[in-house]
């Protein structure tokens, strides 16, 4: 190859990891990777899949080329002694010119899908292989030095790529999520509830909040110190994510409180939900994650869109007025119902 041409390769390389360095949305930037690995190494297919260690399976981000039937099984676990495994323990580039016979490469998937020649790039960063770019062919082929010398500049920057978008990502959550609890913060809760009064007010739809408050905290700091403190509010946020439904969305709200958002939920559903279940869950979640070392309640008031409320401030007030009244009787209290709660004993 030509002094020129490689200059022009490596130029084109380059610019596309400039481009993919920049760009924070992480399977746009794999995109771009695997487009041009595919293009440096004339392959008809290719994928870039991401390594979960915690879980250890993999997970593809990026494709091209492949059937709809090979790309549905987009998730897998690692096997041990196969060629995934082996990528990740060794962390070197692999090459296969000719699958045939190759005992470690016995995926049926990949088989059917006729695979024949591939090369696999592991994705390292910090010494640790997050991931694993792939460039196949459906022929047996020989791939030359240069190609396998730009799949590796361009696999280091789909790296960079990954923590950039990582970190960015990391950095977005910590900025709508509490620390202590790990729920969202109340400026994050101030503005889901706006959208959800947006929704509510547009489909004709109602919706409920409900506050949650730890029954006396300040006891509890006094008898067993802050730390303590600050270690029941961490097991009450995970308590709580636990709990509730998938569409409901809590916040910490400040102190020991906690709100919820309860999308498209009547009053009565609301209250139900917290009687029967929620409460109870939460609580003996927190027993559980304490290790029966602290045994605290919670109480809990509901007020529900439109009738107790028709802007957030109102909502907020009529729920922590519904708080003050199941604390003073001892029950988990609504507004804007007529029938009255029965009363819910507190362990």
């Amino acid at each position: 190859m030509g002094i020129l041409k490689t200059n022009t390769r490596l130029g084109d390389i380059l610019d596309t990891a400039r481009t993919v360095v920049s760009q924070l949305d992480l399977d746009k930037a794999l995109a771009m990777v695997l487009k041009k690995s595919m293009e440096v190494t004339k392959t008809k297919a290719g994928s870039i899949a991401l390594y979960d260690p915690e879980t250890n399976r993999l997970r593809i981000h990026a494709h091209r080329g492949f059937s709809r039937n090979f790309i549905a099984n987009h998730e897998w676990p690692l096997r041990r002694g196969g060629l995934t495994d082996r990528i990740i323990r060794h962390k070197g580039i692999t090459v296969i010119s000719n699958t045939t016979n190759k005992a470690f490469f016995s995926n049926p998937l990949a088989r059917e899908e006729g695979i024949k020649s591939l090369v696999c790039v592991p994705l390292i960063h910090q010494r640790e292989t997050v991931g694993i770019l792939y460039v196949d062919d459906f022929t047996p082929r020989k791939f030359s030095k240069t190609d396998l010398q730009e799949l590796e500049i361009l696999a280091s920057f789909a790296s960079i790529a990954i923590q950039h978008a990582r970190t960015h990502t990391c950095v977005k959550q910590q900025a709508i999520t509490d620390s202590l609890t790990g729920l969202f913060n109340r400026r994050c809760f101030e503005d889901l509830l706006n959208r959800e009064f947006q929704r509510a007010e547009r489909h004709g739809r109602e919706f409920s909040l409900a506050l949650v408050d730890v029954d006396d905290f300040k006891s509890f700091n006094d008898r067993y110190g802050h730390q303590a403190g600050d270690e029941a509010l961490s097991m009450l946020g995970e308590s709580m994510r636990k709990a509730i439904r998938a569409t409901d969305l809590a916040a910490r709200y400040g102190g020991d409180e906690i709100v919820i958002i309860l999308p498209e939920t009547r009053l009565e559903k609301a209250y139900d939900l917290f009687v029967t279940r929620i409460k109870r869950e939460i609580e003996t979640r927190f027993r559980q994650l304490s290790g029966d070392r602290y045994c605290l309640t919670v109480t809990i008031g509901i007020a529900s869109y439109p009738q107790d409320g028709k802007g957030a401030h109102d909502l907020v007030l009529a729920a922590d007025r519904a708080l003050l009244d199941a604390k003073k009787h001892k029950h988990i209290h609504m507004i804007g119902c007529s029938r009255r709660p029965p009363v819910v004993a507190t362990p």
